[in-house]
């Protein structure tokens, strides 16, 4: 039987020892649902470092280039105006919208590339694995591969609290 294996927990060192043991044994971890951070979760699980902080700069780069490119054509290029004998390439006056671009762009690509990383778009359909997930409990789901029989009987070794079978979201 395939399918998803939802295990519901109390304390997050059961939870811990039941995730560590269950990726040593060769099954597949979906997700895991906590509602505040576990320490040590992203370790047991082999989460990799986010890369969110390069889309971040690339997208900060690509602001200061692009304001500082429109500042010099505007200024240095298609409109030069002599203001007091000032140069046109002044960087002090280009200094504030080229600032304010970065920053302006950079948040705009970190929260386009976390949401479409995530799939959290505007027709995202909420899922929950078991009932109180999102309050109080510490909820691990798995994929039920191999033999689910050794994986629940794992789970309830571990310190589960409750079991539920589900569908694939």
């Amino acid at each position: 039987m395939s399918g998803l294996l939802a295990a519901s927990f109390t304390d997050e060192s059961a939870l811990l020892a039941a995730m560590r043991e269950a990726r040593a044994r060769g099954f597949r971890v979906h997700e895991v649902f906590t509602p505040y951070p576990v320490h040590g979760l992203d370790e047991v699980l082999g989460v990799r470092r986010s890369r969110l902080a390069w889309v971040t700069l690339a997208g900060g780069l690509a602001g200061l280039v692009g304001a500082v490119a429109l500042q010099v054509w505007g200024a240095v290029i298609d409109w030069p105006l002599n203001v007091g004998g000032k140069p046109a390439n002044s960087a002090l006056a280009f200094l504030p919208i080229s600032f304010e671009a970065t920053v302006l762009v950079g948040g705009l690509a970190t929260a386009a590339a976390f949401f479409w990383r995530s799939r959290l778009g505007p027709r995202a359909k909420p899922w929950q694995a078991v009932p109180g997930t999102t309050d109080d409990a510490l909820v691990a789901v798995l994929e039920m591969g191999g033999d689910p029989e050794a994986l629940r009987e794992l789970m309830l070794t571990c310190g589960a609290r409750d079991l539920f079978e589900k569908g694939a979201p």
